[in-house]
């Protein structure tokens, strides 16, 4: 992408959008400079929001620590009036939300509405699901909520291919999910929400790439994101590229250009430029506990809980300002768990 292209993009994304404010630019403004400056207390507030509405699924991914039943982080459903809360407090400054993570987010009822308030707030609103819960009624609610991008899970073309890796999953009630969704989307005559067909590329399925392509033609999706397979996501932040490559052989393709690593395991260049989300984009999850990123999965590692002191009480306490100070390449004063991409390389 050349310097104008990628110019016009952010212009798109920030400038000229329905989600613009004065306010809302000049925090990203100083998102930027106080990043490229590396302060380790802020004055921004983050642009974006990770808020995962619930950390429970029905299918068993053998990558993902929610598929495995991996202990170490509370299952909880968060409410609407607790998500409003949090909302409330970061809507001025946020051009986007991402209602998933850990989980399958439309087991949480109240996710249309929280997408709907989010909507209704000016701030651009994205969902993941594998669509293997998906009832009668909800593609209507799922179009008339506002949402603007909904990416699908979908890593195969026929059932046997795509349950080697979502277990208990139904190809089948995928693409009748996303057959509602197209329909709905005509009938309302909505461009939204954008629809993204998301294929994360393994061993077993790396031949059928060109098949999603045409595939995804017939079924109207907006987008094909081809994605390399990541390894355990629990794990990743703690494991060196060699290990994860060790760890999740038998899940990596076999066509190089289709992985995420160096098979000839030459040494990763790792730098302090990775790390973006210690300044812009924090994850709170569904019991209000608040983590660095997206990555990070044992809630001993949080930083706090915005639920009881809310999110400015965090937002600069010592484990941000510590994580912001070892990222940097600056000896912090306490260890957080940001050492470890450090060390590591980053996700």
């Amino acid at each position: 992408m050349n310097a104008l292209s990628k110019a016009g993009g952010y212009l798109a994304k920030f400038v000229f959008t329905r989600y613009f404010t004065p306010g809302k630019f000049l925090n990203l403004v100083r998102i930027f400079i106080e990043y490229k400056t590396r302060k380790e207390v802020l004055r921004a507030y983050p642009y974006c929001l990770v808020v995962d509405p619930c950390n429970s699924c029905m299918l068993a991914c053998p990558l993902c620590p929610t598929g495995q039943g991996t202990k170490g982080r509370t299952k909880a459903m968060m409410s609407f009036d607790d998500y409003k809360r949090i909302l409330d407090e970061l809507k001025n400054h946020l051009y986007e939300i991402y209602l998933f993570n850990w989980g399958e987010s439309l087991l949480n009822k109240d996710i249309f509405r929280m997408v709907d308030y989010a909507h209704g707030s000016g701030i651009r609103t994205r969902l993941s699901s594998n669509l293997n819960y998906f009832e009668d009624g909800f593609a209507e609610k799922l179009v008339a909520s506002g949402l603007d991008h909904l990416i699908v899970s979908l890593d195969g073309t026929n059932q046997h291919s795509y349950k080697k890796y979502r277990r208990k999953g139904s190809f089948e009630k995928v693409i009748d999910a996303v057959n509602q969704i197209v329909a709905e989307k005509k009938r309302r005559k909505s461009k939204t929400p954008i629809l993204t067909w998301q294929f994360l590329v393994m061993k077993h399925n790396e031949k059928e790439v060109p098949a999603v392509h045409h595939m995804a033609r017939e079924l109207e999706f907006d987008i094909v994101r081809i994605t390399p397979i990541r390894t355990d996501t629990a794990q990743e932040i703690f494991q060196t590229d060699e290990e994860k490559m060790e760890n999740s052989k038998q899940w990596l393709p076999e066509d190089e250009k289709l992985s995420r690593f160096d098979y000839g395991k030459k040494k990763k260049v790792i730098t302090n430029a990775n790390c973006k989300y210690l300044w812009s984009m924090p994850s709170i999850n569904p019991d209000g506990s608040l983590s660095p990123c997206c990555g990070v999965y044992p809630e001993k590692y949080d930083f706090g809980n915005v639920l009881e002191s809310g999110f400015a009480a965090i937002w600069n306490n010592k484990k941000y300002v510590a994580a912001r100070r070892v990222v940097s390449g600056k000896k912090p004063d306490m260890a957080t768990v940001c050492v470890n991409c450090v060390k590591n390389g980053f996700i």
